[in-house]
């Protein structure tokens, strides 16, 4: 549930992202939309080579090449509208991300990795939402009229709900495998044995 979530999240905020950059592109030229499309690349790839690693658990070549490839994708969409010195810069801190993650995916033990993804989620919204806030404040300095409503509050808000959905579902995975794991009749055997 928990690996599935982390694609919801990693899609649809990757997506947002891709749409919000593509319609402000005139004001987020220059080194800002630089500095935002490597680090949307680089965390948003880090994510995806840990799910995949994860998921390819004994296959490390297939899951940093699927990794490698999906990034690419994401860090050419990211700087597509900002030209291609942005796009190589994009594409480029995705494959150093997509590469980590697939790495860090396939040492974590297959029973317990729930806590590291979860940390690498939060970690993934919290920058995400600081982006949305920085493209909040460029918008709102170029832009004459007040905005109708606080684009701020809205990604805090979002980012509680999102991170409160993503600890409370590691919570629970984490005891149901801990419950699968006592629950293991030749492990409760063998503790029997050692007692007697």
């Amino acid at each position: 549930m928990l690996l599935i979530i982390s694609i919801l999240i990693v899609l649809g905020y990757t997506s947002c992202m891709i749409f919000i950059i593509s319609f402000n592109k005139a004001k987020l030229t220059g080194m800002i939309g630089m500095i935002i499309v490597m680090s949307l690349g680089m965390v948003s790839s880090l994510v995806i080579g840990l799910i995949l690693g994860i998921v390819y658990k004994n296959d490390l070549t297939s899951s940093t090449i699927l990794a490698m490839v999906l990034s690419l994708i994401v860090g050419y969409f990211l700087g597509k509208r900002l030209g291609l010195l942005v796009i190589i810069e994009g594409m480029a801190s995705s494959l150093m991300g997509s590469m980590m993650g697939a790495m860090l995916g396939a040492m974590l033990p297959s029973e317990n990795f729930q806590i590291m993804l979860a940390f690498m989620d939060v970690l993934y919204i919290i920058v995400v939402s600081l982006i949305l806030l920085l493209i909040s404040n460029i918008l709102r300095k170029s832009s004459d009229k007040e905005p109708t409503f606080n684009h701020s509050y809205t990604s805090i808000f979002i980012m509680v709900i999102l991170t409160g959905i993503v600890l409370i579902t590691t919570y629970y995975e984490g005891n149901y495998v801990e419950k699968q794991i006592n629950d293991r009749p030749d492990e409760n055997q063998m503790n029997e044995h050692n007692h007697h």
